[in-house]
């Protein structure tokens, strides 16, 4: 930028003066700037990398928790598969009866929805691999009571009549037993096979004619598979 300057001297004559003023940058102030901005990138590198660390962090975890084996209901912690508790799951499912059969102590149940004689009875039962049911105990013919109404069960006394046997052979036990009141009495002379009765007036174990069509109950030993 040109600056003039004039003057009037009393001969009438005048000067010029001209002044130049060049624009110059601070190099301290320059300076500073960079500084300022260099600054400012390193710390918004020292923000990225701290984020990207915490990423990898949480990723890692994610990750960690993961593969960690869960811990089950009811179990202790660190259990692990192959523990005694794991090897107690195990062994109830290989003892596990069939579909359709029911479950209790150490026997599996069949109850038929069909109808035959006592010897088609036991032969239906054979072919699902077990037997018609031999009952031990009173608690026995308790559980069994509540799952029918009338159904063949495995006793019989067509080797010698009078002396009940059940179909392994060994025999009844009238005294641990519950017989339907005045059985057995052979009616007919013709009742040579044994079922359960559950009525009001008439329950427990009672001798009928094998030929008649009625339920049975299978039994087989609950083994492992």
């Amino acid at each position: 930028m040109a600056v003039f300057f004039r003057s009037r001297e009393p001969d009438g004559g005048f000067e010029v003066a001209e002044y130049r003023q060049i624009s110059r940058s601070d190099p301290e102030a320059a300076a500073a700037t960079r500084r300022s901005r260099q600054a400012e990138i390193k710390h918004l590198q020292v923000v990225l990398l701290s984020f990207g660390l915490l990423c990898v962090l949480q990723a890692s975890l994610n990750i960690a928790l993961r593969l960690s084996p869960a811990t089950q209901p009811g179990s202790q912690p660190g259990t692990q598969p192959g523990t005694e508790e794991g090897t107690q799951d195990e062994t109830q499912e290989e003892h596990s009866c069939p579909q359709g059969w029911i479950p209790s102590s150490s026997s599996c149940y069949y109850v038929s929805s069909q109808r035959a004689s006592w010897d088609g009875a036991r032969q239906a039962c054979r072919a699902r691999g077990g037997d018609l049911v031999i009952i031990n105990s009173q608690q026995e013919q308790d559980f069994l009571s509540g799952l029918v109404v009338a159904a063949w069960v495995g006793m019989t006394d067509r080797g010698t009549e009078g002396v009940w046997m059940w179909v392994d052979g060994t025999p009844v036990d009238k005294e641990r037993l519950r017989w339907a009141p005045g059985q057995p009495d052979d009616a007919s002379g013709g009742e040579d096979c044994g079922d359960l009765r559950v009525m009001r007036s008439f329950m427990g174990l009672n001798d009928f004619d094998c030929g008649f069509p009625a339920p049975w109950i299978c039994e087989k030993n609950i083994k492992p598979v």
